[in-house]
């Protein structure tokens, strides 16, 4: 049975959460990875190509699986989102962890400053069986708007 999710980010209503599992590498051949993973990429680009809004090429190749769930459901759900689509997937995110960079990419905001979240002991077990580092990335709320124009006396 599946846990309830046991934090969210939106008690306030400002906090939002998301997770992708991202693979990169000189080498990497997207669909190489899709194939063997059997899963969809939501996103792939090959080393060399145009970034979007004249932001250059990039430097390497990529293949990532973004948790498609709202942003403002836990930081819990979205990684067990992804650890569903790669539970039977053991040993080949492992192999491919040997030619690529391989991590799970998580971003959280509290929306107020304050918050957290919390993985349960059999999520962080299925983590621990992929041996794919989990990356955190906190973004502070948004300044307050008070009303007042700070350039204003």
């Amino acid at each position: 049975m599946e846990p309830e999710s046991i934090s969210t980010p939106t008690e306030n209503g400002d906090g939002w959460s998301r997770a992708t599992l991202r693979i990169f590498g000189d080498a990497l051949q997207p669909d190489e990875v899709g194939v063997a993973l059997k899963i969809e990429a939501s996103h792939a680009h090959l080393k060399g190509q145009e970034r979007s809004r004249g932001r250059g090429t990039w430097s390497e190749s990529a293949w990532l699986l973004a948790s498609p769930l709202a942003k403002k459901r836990g930081l819990d759900e979205h990684i067990r989102w992804l650890l569903e689509r790669l539970d039977d997937k053991v040993e080949i995110v492992r192999e491919l962890g040997r030619k690529y960079r391989i991590d799970i990419f998580c971003g959280f905001s509290s929306g107020s400053g304050q918050g957290g979240f919390t993985l349960d002991g059999a999520t962080l077990e299925r983590l621990a069986k992929l041996g794919v580092p989990l990356a955190l990335d906190l973004y502070p709320p948004p300044p307050a708007d008070d009303g007042v124009d700070e350039g204003q006396p």
